[in-house]
């Protein structure tokens, strides 16, 4: 299997990846790993501002942002990210099925009317 790596600056938003590699030196590489970017760490991207910089990320269930410039020294392999479940859609990388019940909503489970 050929594995494509890519900057994580050049990934789109909803696109997933997972990190093999983080450049930089000094102080601006180790506040890279002290964020959660480390190798073999799950990573997607949220969205990106109107200019493309800075770009929201989620690393390790922690929401990060991050200057498309900083983003271009860590390097990712794009995965899959989940597909929708019965036609909705993945939200924070969980995935989502039906919630069916008698006119209860799925916040009153357990509740008597």
């Amino acid at each position: 299997m050929i594995h494509h790596t890519f900057p994580l600056a050049v990934l789109q938003p909803g696109d997933a990846g997972t990190v093999v590699d983080v450049g930089g030196e000094g102080a601006f590489r180790r506040r890279l790993l002290d964020m959660g970017f480390i190798k073999g760490a799950p990573v997607r991207v949220i969205k990106h501002a109107p200019l493309m910089s800075p770009i929201e990320y989620c690393v390790g269930g922690t929401h990060v942002t991050l200057r498309r410039k900083e983003a271009m020294h860590i390097v990712v392999e794009k995965r899959p990210v989940c597909e929708p479940v019965n036609g909705q859609i993945c939200k924070r990388g969980r995935r989502l099925g039906l919630r069916r019940g008698k006119g209860r909503g799925w916040w009153r489970r357990g509740t008597s009317r």
